[in-house]
């Protein structure tokens, strides 16, 4: 079983931190233009540790599609 610690920092502590979902969003779009970013369905999501918004790959999606 993984420590709280351990969820936190691998949930929340080396991502980005959005203001809001819309700021995350645009963040994201860039990120997928810019080409940075592949390999699978991206999310906005809400982070329960830090209050903010982050993005990153769906859970359980496959690596093979891109946005």
């Amino acid at each position: 079983m993984a420590s709280k610690r351990r969820i936190r920092r691998k949930a929340c502590s080396s991502k980005v931190r959005h203001a809001s979902r819309a700021d995350a969003l645009t963040a994201m779009h860039k990120v997928i233009a810019a080409g940075k970013k592949h390999g699978g369905r991206l999310n906005v999501y809400h982070c329960q540790f830090c209050g903010g918004y982050h993005f990153g790959h769906a859970a359980g999606s496959s690596t093979g599609r891109s946005l």
